[in-house]
């Protein structure tokens, strides 16, 4: 992100860095197994020479509430390129199995960071699920845990506040089945 005299205007090569750690993850978690398993070439697991199986797709929103006159509020979305202090982000990423092997269940971990001058929205994240494993990190990806997350070391372990979560990480508990197209998304408030 590049800090602007107006807010934070969000650098689209971000986008692209995401895109990257999202499939350098995937590359080396999906495809982690032994060529033994089948002798067919059009069955072997990729490997890291070959293409990526996994395409991705982000879009950035900046989220307002309206209220309307019976009291309720409405969430709105406006796509945008820049946010003011105070504003909330949410961050939509679309995974398509572009490949035409079934990506195993268990394999396939999607990690991405909060972004630097933001800080997550507790619970915004997609949730855990029997389809999907939501875990967080505050120790910039060294250690991951479903809340609540601890940080430190033997007696001098605390409870790290959703607010500091620094990297978000979901584990697919499904097959990825060729052409299909998973969403996932989360929220942060810039600083």
């Amino acid at each position: 992100m590049e800090h602007t005299t107006r807010g934070v205007r969000f650098n689209w090569a971000w986008g692209m860095i995401v895109a990257l750690l999202v499939a350098a993850v995937l590359s080396g978690a999906a495809f982690a197994q032994d060529d033994s398993v089948t002798d067919r070439p059009d069955q072997r697991p990729a490997t890291d020479a070959q293409a990526d199986p996994l395409a991705y797709r982000l879009e950035i929103y900046v989220v307002s509430f309206i209220t309307r006159d019976d009291g309720t509020r409405e969430e709105r979305y406006t796509e945008s390129t820049e946010a003011r202090p105070g504003q909330m982000v949410e961050y939509r990423i679309f995974v398509e199995n572009v490949s035409e092997t079934t990506l195993p269940a268990g394999l396939v971990q999607i990690r991405l960071p909060i972004p630097e001058g933001t800080e997550y929205v507790p619970n915004s994240a997609t949730p855990s699920s029997d389809r999907l494993l939501t875990e967080f990190s505050a120790d910039r990806g060294r250690t991951f845990a479903e809340p609540p997350v601890l940080i430190g070391n033997g007696d001098m372990r605390t409870i790290a506040d959703p607010t500091s979560y620094d990297e978000i990480r979901w584990t697919f508990f499904i097959e990825l089945e060729p052409g299909q197209e998973e969403a996932l998304a989360y929220r942060v408030i810039v600083r």
